[in-house]
């Protein structure tokens, strides 16, 4: 099958792949161990001493691959979102940023972690990374054109997507823009985006289905047909599954994360 037959297939029956992720044995007891336990911790200290909470949180918020890089999370955490100095306000990275909010050990104690719709909302991201991270095996376009579908109704600029390996990759594959377009000064490549498309189609999903219909095609013309993997990139650090991080969570999720059932 093609990319785009590929993308197709799960987008549109995206519920039923969802629960055939939650029906494994292994995602159901990392799931459990989650639910029972993250209520209980109330400092960053207490979390990273429980490695199955720590190594959850961190696959939720695709920030696995930085598990070995615990002096670096606990900063992020202990200093947490309130100073604009803190470290995790000053990376580029805004996933540690959305972590520590979510957590918010520095600034409630973790009294986020006791309210089911937050603790529902990091299970449903978990399940969500699970399933994108599996649909790269098959064909690695669909695990990006799957994460960008997710992630477009919350992009408000192009430095978002510049910022961003994965939605980079999808929006400059989609446009014809080649690889070194990512070399120009951001300027530049804001100036080529704005030319190429209107941001504001992204909040429409009608259009975000026919941008990644243009995606899926354009990708198989470039990469040699259907489940081509060898001219994919390295996009980002390797995970302990061994497959390569390319999720990055939405920036814009706030302290409000408690109005949705899920981010």
């Amino acid at each position: 099958m093609t990319t785009l037959v590929d993308l197709r297939v799960i987008s549109r029956n995206h519920d039923r792949y969802e629960q055939a992720v939650r029906s494994r044995p292994a995602v159901q007891r990392a799931i459990s161990y989650f639910q029972e336990n993250i209520g209980k911790v109330s400092s960053t200290e207490e979390f990273m001493k429980d490695d199955k909470l720590y190594r959850f949180v961190l696959e939720a918020f695709d920030l696995g691959s930085q598990a070995k890089s615990r002096g670096l999370i606990r900063k992020v955490l202990e200093e947490g979102v309130s100073d604009q100095y803190s470290t995790a306000n000053r990376m580029s990275d805004t996933k540690f940023r959305e972590m520590a909010t979510i957590l918010g050990f520095a600034e409630t104690g973790g009294a986020n972690l006791k309210q089911p719709a937050v603790v529902q909302a990091i299970v449903d991201r978990y399940v969500d990374v699970t399933l994108e991270v599996d649909s790269e095996a098959t064909n690695p376009a669909v695990r990006l054109g799957l994460y960008f579908q997710r992630r477009s109704g919350n992009i408000t600029n192009w430095y978002q997507v510049m910022a961003d390996n994965a939605l980079r990759k999808v929006v400059y594959t989609a446009l014809g823009l080649p690889e070194q377009t990512a070399l120009l000064n951001v300027d530049k490549q804001k100036a080529l985006l704005e030319k190429r498309m209107d941001i504001a189609d992204l909040k429409n999903p009608e259009k975000v289905a026919k941008f990644l219909d243009r995606f899926a095609a354009m990708y198989d013309m470039q990469n040699g047909g259907a489940a081509a993997t060898a001219a994919m990139p390295s996009i980002g650090p390797i995970s302990r599954s061994g497959r390569a991080s390319v999720i990055s969570i939405d920036p814009s999720i706030t302290m409000t994360l408690m109005r949705f059932p899920r981010f």
